[in-house]
């Protein structure tokens, strides 16, 4: 008799079989309705397709060495420093290599705030993850170098100021929170 918590080894499978399924299907169909239009738009496709290959592969080579050097204890360390200016550049800097969904890096976080983080470093390292790296030449493909440069320069003065900002209304108006 099989105990009710014996586990059963799990298999790894390409999990996006369904809809792989469902647009080959859909593009079947579509090819007896319109063939003209069905192929041009596969060939769109592919040729989008195989022109981002080459990005996703630095990105991939990228992630990887940002994982190697980087470590989030590594990060930790970094993010207590004792000059306010160091500690947020190093949170901007943080936020800019951190990856993976912010969830995991809610333990860490507490951890460093209840050392002594500021909240408004910890703002800047959160409004800093909306830089991703290794999403930049996918964006530089999209949008050319100029927009790209721009728009991350924005992104990481306003997280400097949103840290910045968070620290003086907090510390002002420091709200009556009782911990459950």
């Amino acid at each position: 008799m099989k105990k009710s918590n014996d586990k059963k080894p799990v298999e790894a499978r390409f999990q996006g079989i369904k809809f792989l399924t469902f647009v080959l299907v859909l593009y079947l169909i579509l090819y007896f309705i319109d063939s003209d239009k069905t192929l041009k738009a596969l060939h769109y496709f592919l040729k989008n397709t195989l022109s981002v290959i080459p990005i996703f592969l630095f990105v991939i080579l990228l992630t990887a060495v940002i994982n190697y050097y980087f470590p989030k204890q590594r990060i930790a360390k970094m993010l207590q420093g004792k000059s306010r200016f160091r500690t947020y550049t190093v949170s901007l800097l943080a936020g800019l290599i951190s990856h993976g969904p912010v969830f995991v890096w809610y333990p860490l976080l507490k951890n460093l705030k209840d050392k002594g983080l500021t909240n408004g470093a910890l703002v800047t390292f959160l409004y800093g993850r909306s830089i991703k790296l290794t999403l930049l030449p996918v964006m530089i493909g999209f949008f050319g170098q100029l927009y790209t440069f721009i728009f991350i320069l924005y992104i990481a003065i306003a997280a400097l100021i949103q840290g910045v900002l968070f620290e003086l209304i907090y510390k002002k108006g420091k709200p009556n929170i009782q911990k459950r």
